[in-house]
């Protein structure tokens, strides 16, 4: 099927299934006369602050509406007549109002709700709970599966980021970046299979391996109004995730007093043992009221965010382990062949700012123009201390013997790097009516960067005698010489340069049409619309990356002239090692910078080839989508329908390049791939009140995800220092799957919620990370890169996933006395995979963790409040080898937290947060739990701060 049929059969199912509805929809439909009328208005509690998520139900018909995100509600195209309104709202009374409406009027009904009578009066005295009632009522009235979590809530951890709050909620696991969440994975599928999306639409992805998730450790929690893990898609929404998405939103201003926020913190490292700051400001008024719009038709918002922290961490790597036979008896083992240690000082910067215009023409009709800046900066020097014991020439003189060769290599390195992430939406969307008919379109545009400049400057020894004991520590010790403290062991071999920029851009369209209509007594809906989205990513190498080789005098070069602390880190990875000697940063940059033009260095001119053009990339992806979906809301039941068709185009281009027998540089050539696909997503999901608190939901939907950029595009990256070769993949396929889920649920009257949810997947061409360690004969030109490690993704055959999910949330407020003051947080996911892949069966889906929970236990009595938090990742597959033996794993990980509080008034609080406290590593190993591949130590991190509200 060529490109033109598939275009021109996209266009005609989308037409087929809007006339297949139009007639429906005109059969069903009663005729309206021309003298309906409208009630609206805003729902807001006593000391007039707006209230999101309300439910607003006309008492005797199936309509029902909830508030938005400014507390406005619209119940539009009614006939006159008597109407008795009912709205609720988690944590408050509900409320009854009856009204009369005549001919083609436009009723105005502000709806005040008290707070309830159930112990609440006790509990809702801090920011946390108001969050905690906007996202349960949300929750709530959403038609899908679905997690909300206010800003307000958010406060509530001592979380650093994005990342670190998702990882509270059910189904969430994160990894790290320098000690912060980074990227989140959902429901133990891959991070790729989730969309990253501020105010619906998605956020390009920057990571330097072309990951489509964005990374959230450059996103600011205090630039949010709220967060929300989508886990089953509805037809109107993007559908290349299978995992679901997640989306940041932006505040509005709303009615209320409270106008001006402002926080002040101090942060502190404990093994840089260096001190930061955090600041924080948001202001935010709605102007022009009347009676009819007591909110005010005119919103301003604007929120602005300052972090910075002085950040240590410990590294171990030991990623190469090759087969030997020692002669011991013990037959072929796996020996390390390659052990890192690394010492990470730097300082951690991230600032944001968003704002927000809206103005409300009518309770039906508004426009909302909205921008959104994050600016993350790492400014990063790293020590790495390498010991190279070749498998071939270590040998083992008896059982008890240590491992020794006398042909080892050590390497000594200092390196800088400066990295800066930055990222900016804008968005502009409106809602209004023609007649009966809501219609909202939108405009967005996402630009993302990262650039990374980083020099390394390297020295390594000779021949040299070493000798390990016992390979199967999480801290193997290399001995047999001094090589780890002589300097005049070490030469000065090479300076590298190396920097790189990845970019991207996403322009999006939309426009979306709702039709109200009835069948019978129930009512209903159809709406349609249609998405332009394009999507630009692009990866390169300026031409001042590159390697320059020692060519000076050899005892110019020895590591004693350029000697730096004889130990680097005596508490190296929680006392478990010492460093030693490290390089003198200054010195060697002032050489460096003194002598790049003369003849003690050589640039390597092939090299820079070599390491520039197999890096570039050069993709635009262009989707045009199309839907059509129905809800009917009967007594209980409330029934959604529809089909999405998207169809993708991609047009990416690569370098090929080729060498020579001798790895020189011989030619660059541009090649250029185009690819285009359409998919097909139908989609049901359904959802049964049980009662006012109680309820189940269920669907069936479709989803697909896209390989990563870099996966798609033709090339290979070498990395000389890393020894490690990357290879694009051309022919991958996007993954496909098909998923089942049902969700129970029971919203307390105290504030909180009892769940329990069960999810399968069948993913098809599901996309996984390959590495195994090369032969010599794998490619043409493989030979001189014998025992590197080579990364590729490939497809796998089929996987599938099956989970559970449990979740509780209360506040104790039946408990005597002050013991009211306790809430807890628990959370659990189990989650079970099977997947065919690489010739091997029924493997551990990539990135699948088997169990993860949280729990926090919270206490409030009058203006004091105390927490304790505990987040469990159970281990998952990183990458997959050639068999289970050589599988990269993430082991398990178990963080404590706690926070405290004190509110001297409504305006002032303090307050005070420790991270990580027990000082949990993160912990890889390779196939089997006693060969480490990775260990990091982050510390323990506090902030003590205070917050002021007017």
């Amino acid at each position: 099927m060529n490109r033109l049929t598939e275009t021109c059969l996209c266009l005609k199912l989308f037409v087929f299934l809007l006339l297949m509805g139009s007639p429906f929809l005109l059969h069903a439909a009663p005729a309206y006369a021309d003298s309906t009328g409208s009630i609206s208005g805003l729902v807001a509690d006593k000391d007039g602050v707006a209230l999101t998520g309300a439910s607003v139900h006309l008492k005797g018909t199936t309509i029902t509406v909830s508030s938005s995100q400014t507390g406005i509600y619209s119940l539009l195209n009614l006939q006159p007549g008597s109407y008795t309104i009912v709205t609720s709202y988690m944590g408050f009374e509900t409320s009854e109002q009856t009204v009369t409406l005549r001919p083609n009027e436009k009723l105005s009904l502000n709806i005040t709700l008290q707070l309830g009578k159930t112990g609440l009066r006790f509990v809702l005295v801090t920011a946390s709970r108001e969050g905690q009632a906007k996202a349960l009522n949300q929750q709530r009235m959403a038609d899908n599966i679905k997690q909300v979590i206010s800003a307000d809530l958010m406060g509530r951890f001592p979380d650093l980021n994005v990342a670190e709050a998702l990882q509270r909620l059910p189904g969430v696991t994160i990894s790290r970046n320098k000690g912060e969440g980074a990227t989140v994975q959902l429901r133990g599928t891959p991070g790729g299979f989730t969309n990253i999306n501020v105010n619906g639409e998605q956020v390009m992805g920057t990571q330097e391996n072309g990951e489509r998730n964005a990374s959230l450790d450059g996103v600011s929690l205090d630039v949010l109004n709220s967060m929300e893990v989508t886990k089953t898609l509805t037809p109107d929404m993007d559908g290349d995730a299978i995992a679901g998405a997640v989306n940041m939103k932006t505040p509005v201003a709303s009615a209320g007093k409270r106008n001006l926020k402002l926080e002040a913190a101090g942060n502190y490292n404990g093994m840089s043992e260096k001190a930061g700051y955090v600041g924080n400001i948001s202001y935010g008024t709605r102007l022009i009221r009347n009676n009819g719009n007591p909110n005010g038709r005119l919103g301003m918002l604007v929120t602005g965010s300052t972090y910075s922290t002085k950040n240590s961490y410990d590294a171990l790597n030991a990623e190469v382990w090759l087969p030997k036979d020692f002669g011991d008896g013990k037959g072929s083992i796996l020996f390390p062949t390659d052990i890192r240690l690394v010492q990470y000082n730097g300082e951690r910067r991230r600032q944001g700012l968003s704002g927000t215009i809206d103005y409300v023409f009518s309770p039906s009709s508004n426009i909302v123009l909205n921008a959104m800046y994050n600016d993350l900066e790492d400014i990063t020097e790293r020590y790495r201390k390498r010991s190279r014991m070749q498998t071939g020439n270590t040998t083992k003189a008896s059982a008890d013997a240590p491992y020794r060769t006398t042909r080892g290599r050590g390497y000594n390195e200092f390196r800088d790097q400066n990295e800066r992430t930055k990222n900016l939406n804008l968005s502009l969307t409106s809602d209004f009516a023609i007649g009966k008919v809501k219609i909202d379109l939108g405009g967005f545009y996402n630009k993302s960067q990262y650039v990374s400049e980083a020099t390394a400057f390297n020295f390594q020894t000779g021949n040299v005698v070493m000798e390990i004991n016992d390979i199967y520590s999480d801290y193997p010790q290399v001995g047999g010489s001094e090589w780890k403290n002589d300097g005049a062991l070490y030469n000065f071999n090479l300076v590298e340069r190396d920097n790189y920029t990845t970019r991207g851009n996403n322009i999006v369209g939309r426009l979306n049409f709702t039709i109200p209509y009835a069948i019978g007594n129930n009512t209903a809906s159809l709406k349609f619309g249609g998405k332009y989205k394009r999507m630009h990513n692009e990866r390169f190498r300026p031409n001042s990356a590159g390697t320059f080789l020692y060519s000076g005098p050899s005892a110019n070069g020895k590591l004693s002239m350029f000697a730096g602390s004889p130990e680097v880190s005596g508490s190296f990875l929680d006392d478990n090692y010492k460093f030693g000697l490290g390089v003198n940063a200054n010195a060697v940059r002032e050489y460096f910078r003194d002598n790049i033009n003369t003849s003690n260095f050589t640039f390597q001119e092939n090299g820079q080839r070599m390491s520039i053009d197999p890096y570039f990339f050069d993709a635009v992806e262009q989707v045009t989508s199309g839907y059509v979906q129905n809800r009917i809301q009967f007594s209980k039941w409330m029934l959604l329908s529809g089909v999405r068709l998207e169809y993708t185009d991609v047009d990416y281009d690569g370098n090929v390049v080729e060498q020579d027998g001798d790895e020189a540089w011989v030619s660059t050539t541009r090649v250029n791939a185009r690819n285009h696909y359409l998919k097909v997503l139908p989609n049901i999901q359904a959802k049964y009140d049980i009662d006012k608190t109680t309820l189940i939901r269920g669907a069936v939907t479709f989803g697909y995800s896209r390989p990563t950029f870099t996966d798609l595009v033709p090339g290979r990256v070498i990395n000389n220092l890393g020894s490690t070769i990357t290879d694009g993949n051309p022919g991958l396929d996007p993954a496909f799957s098909t998923n089942l889920d049902l969700m129970a649920e029971k919203y307390l009257n105290n504030l909180g919620i009892l769940s329990a949810g069960l999810f399968y997947k069948s993913i098809d061409k599901f996309q996984y990370r390959s590495v195994t360690v090369l032969k010599g004969d794998e490619f043409q030109g493989a030979a001189p890169y014998t025992d590197w490690q080579w990364f590729r993704t490939l497809n796998g055959d089929r996987a599938t996933v099956f989970g559970l999910e449990l979740n509780a949330q209360a506040n104790l407020t039946f408990l005597p006395g002050i013991l009211k003051g306790f809430s807890i947080l628990a959370n659990y996911t189990y989650t079970k995979s099977k997947a065919n892949a690489q010739l091997r069966k029924d493997l551990r889906l990539p990135g699948q963790a088997a169990s993860a929970a949280n729990g926090s236990l919270s206490f409030t009595y009058k203006k004091f409040s105390i927490q304790g938090n505990v987040n469990y990742n159970g281990s998952y597959t990183i990458a997959l080898g050639a068999d289970d033996a050589t599988d990269v794993i993430r082991d398990t990980r178990l963080q404590f937290d706690a926070n405290t509080s004190y509110m001297f008034s409504n305006m002032l609080s303090v307050y005070a947060e420790v991270v990580n406290f027990t000082n949990s590593p993160q912990r890889t190993y390779y196939g089997a739990e006693n060969r480490i591949y990775g260990k990091q130590y982050y510390s323990t991190w506090g902030r003590l701060g205070v917050k002021v509200r007017l």
